[in-house]
């Protein structure tokens, strides 16, 4: 029956065909969230839904990928799981947990709780103590630091000899104790009142002023009308009520203001609230006078009283132990000589035991809570040991003395525990003889009922051993729980498979994803560098063109001046009359040439001497500006080219950071989904177990999950 049920459940592993091909299109999954259109072969490999160069593809830009296609949960339900269509993991995770709790297995979410269980679960007893006992590899017979019979010191609010009036001196140490960094104010002092006076007209000022300034000033002074005072309203913080005088509230160190009402409300939710205590307005508690002059002498006792009570440490605090008072019982710091292990309530004048904090115990008896002594009694032949009422330490008798005498010399009674009286010796008059051999007597009983108790926890415990291997025998001998151990080894191993192959799937896309980046990016930068030949050939060229455009133009100036100066020589020289002087005088008037002419003809013939050094200038000049030009069209190419550069290096880092990213998100992803699987197989397991043991009436013990091959590799150098 256990095993027809196990077929049903999720880590059975389904029979396919070997040559069946399922084509899913899967919606929103409950941790992936991507849709996925799949094409599964569930006998070559896990990982068909995507090819390498389909990573490639998908995985170009890290920005818009979400999630890695190696972490798709129909892949992993249909692989590892091997579940049938339509199925999910957390619908397996609910069918497990309906049937853990109808067979009464308690178990929480399988997502959320660990399942743990042990055939001597039932028998197992835990024994809750107040008090620390006795380390096992220490003999000292003193309170352990972590008794709590020692809580923290504490802090010395009282003096010696405690006034029944209490003061607010108190809860100035009070607020010095919680923050000793914080000056408190003992009061407020009041902002000075503004001066009602005008500036007079000579003061603030040291120039002169003439006579008639004065004049004017006392007669604009006289004529202004004193203004009417406005009525201001002052306003409380908590109840937002308008008040016309200012003696109506209390100013506080932050600044606020609050009315007597408000403040004794927040004194008094401090007073029933020990997280509210002390009193405070932005964090900053509120001085003891404001809280003494708005509090009556009665309510001034209780506020003081709640400061001792909250100043002691919770663990040494003692309440009266009579239910109709319940009264707290401050430390006291005399102690009763008669009973130094009680304390006295003031208001029912009960008395409660300082260790349990209970009715105080007859005289001579030991409170039955304090552990360590009772350790130390029970350890055999140690009998005569008392607690020192001053430093707390055990103390053993001396033979044949009721005398005791601790190492912090305190001096004290054996049978009823009184401080010792030099004069009178035990303050309650104790009968030594006779109590000696009482408490002689009760610790034999004790020692014997202590010895059968440790024979019957033994015999408890042997019977429980020895249920636990048959248990064990028996679960070895079923082939239910060795069918259940080979299927879920074998679902480990296709996690792990599934695992490995979709780490080396994810590694190898994002490989051939940084090859097609790096070929891309070769390939722009040859192409930016062919692009950046050209401009620079292009411009070249027309810095050529453009010389010899300028060259033409200079020759051509040149002709002209020649062409000017040969014009102007012939003039000068009378060069090109044609005809004798004779018969040209008769005819034309005769040429003058003028100093001005000459001036002229000077000019020209320095315009021609320096022809050659200006062009040349010229020439240069142009040179000049064309190497500069294409001095800057270096720069930019070079400067596109490290932006080319820094934009491939980002890309490439951005890709690196993508794999890490995916990287983490896949461990993480299979971290929980392992810790899924293990916790169905413990719950598989309990379930297998409990069935088992209801049909057949025995017990059976659970067996252990898997062992991953980390844990394996964990467990290996321990062992040897």
């Amino acid at each position: 029956m256990a095993a027809a049920v196990l077929r049903q459940g999720p880590i059975i592993a389904i029979d396919r065909p070997a040559n069946s091909n399922t084509t899913t299109t899967t919606t929103t999954n409950t941790t992936t969230n991507t849709t996925t259109n799949t094409t599964t072969n569930t006998t070559t490999t896990p990982l068909t839904t995507t090819s390498v160069s389909a990573g490639v593809k998908a995985g170009s830009d890290p920005e818009h990928d979400a999630t890695p296609p190696e972490l798709s949960d129909i892949d992993y339900f249909l692989t590892v799981l091997q579940l049938p269509d339509g199925r999910t993991e957390g619908q397996i995770e609910d069918d497990l947990v309906s049937k853990a709790s109808a067979l009464g297995i308690s178990t929480a979410a399988v997502a959320d709780k660990r399942i743990t269980s042990s055939v001597e679960s039932a028998s197992t007893v835990y024994n809750a103590r107040t008090f620390s006992m006795l380390s096992g590899g220490s003999t000292s017979t003193a309170l352990t630091t972590h008794s709590s019979l020692f809580g923290p010191p504490t802090p010395d609010l009282s003096s010696a000899r405690q006034s029944k009036d209490l003061s607010f001196a108190q809860y100035d140490r009070y607020l010095s104790i919680i923050d000793p960094h914080h000056n408190h104010p003992k009061f407020l002092k009041e902002p000075p009142p503004p001066d009602p006076t005008t500036q007079s007209i000579f003061s603030g000022k040291t120039n002169k002023r003439s006579l008639f300034s004065v004049k004017s000033g006392f007669k604009l002074r006289w004529r202004k009308k004193t203004p009417q005072p406005l009525e201001v309203l002052m306003t409380c913080v908590c109840c937002h009520a308008d008040f016309r005088s200012s003696s109506s509230l209390h100013s506080i160190a932050c600044g606020h203001t609050y009315c007597a009402d408000c403040l004794r409300s927040l004194i008094h939710a401090a007073m029933a609230d020990e997280t509210s205590m002390p009193p405070r307005c932005c964090a900053q508690p509120l001085p003891g006078s404001v809280i003494r002059d708005l509090l009556s002498r009665d309510a001034q006792q209780e506020f003081l009283k709640a400061i001792i009570q909250y100043s002691t440490p919770w663990q040494a605090r003692i309440f009266c132990p009579n239910p109709s008072c319940g009264e707290f019982i401050p430390p006291h710091y005399k102690l009763d000589p008669k009973y130094p292990f009680n304390v006295t309530c003031r208001k029912c004048n009960t008395r409660a035991c300082l260790m349990c904090k209970r009715n105080a115990h007859p005289t001579g008896k030991d409170c039955p809570e304090d552990w360590e002594l009772d350790q130390v009694l029970k350890m055999g032949d140690k009998a005569g040991w008392r607690r020192c009422y001053k430093c707390r330490n055990l103390v053993e008798l001396v033979e044949g003395c009721t005398h005791m005498t601790c190492r912090c010399k305190a001096q004290f009674c054996y049978i009823c525990g009184g401080v010792w009286d030099a004069n009178i010796g035990c303050p309650n008059y104790c009968n030594g003889e006779e109590e000696m051999e009482r408490r002689k007597r009760e610790e034999q009983v004790q020692l014997a009922e202590y010895e059968a108790e440790k024979l019957v926890q033994e015999a408890a415990a042997a019977a429980a051993s020895a249920e636990r291997l048959e248990a064990e025998e028996r679960t070895r001998n079923k082939d239910d729980f060795s069918n259940l151990a080979e299927m879920q080894q074998h679902e480990m191993e296709r996690f792990l498979e599934f695992a490995e192959q979709g780490r080396e799937h994810m590694r190898a896309r994002y490989a051939e994803q940084k090859q097609a980046m790096v070929e891309r990016h070769a390939d722009q930068e040859e192409k930016m560098k062919e692009k950046h030949a050209r401009t620079v050939s292009h411009l070249e060229d027309r810095q050529v063109a453009a010389e010899m455009d300028l060259r033409s133009t200079l020759e051509a100036s040149e002709r002209s001046v020649k062409i000017r100066l040969k014009h102007m020589e012939a003039y000068c020289d009378g060069l090109g009359r044609g005809g004798d002087p004779s018969s040209s005088s008769t005819s034309l008037p005769h040429r003058v040439v003028t100093e001005r002419d000459l001036r002229e003809l000077g000019q020209q013939y320095n315009i021609r001497d320096g022809m050659e050094r200006s062009h040349q200038a010229k020439i240069n000049v142009m040179r000049d500006r064309q190497a500069k030009r294409m001095e800057e069209l270096m720069d930019r190419q070079e400067t596109e080219y490290e932006k080319f550069l820094d934009r491939c290096r980002d890309e490439l880092e951005g890709l690196a950071a993508q794999a890490a990213h995916d990287e983490e998100t896949f461990a993480g992803t299979f971290a929980a989904r392992k810790a899924k699987l293990v916790r169905r197989w413990e719950l598989a397991i309990e379930i297998l177990r409990k069935e088992l043991e209801s049909h057949d009436g025995v017990k059976y013990a659970p067996i252990p999950t898997p062992t991953w091959p980390e844990e394996k590799t964990a467990e290996s150098p321990s062992t040897e």
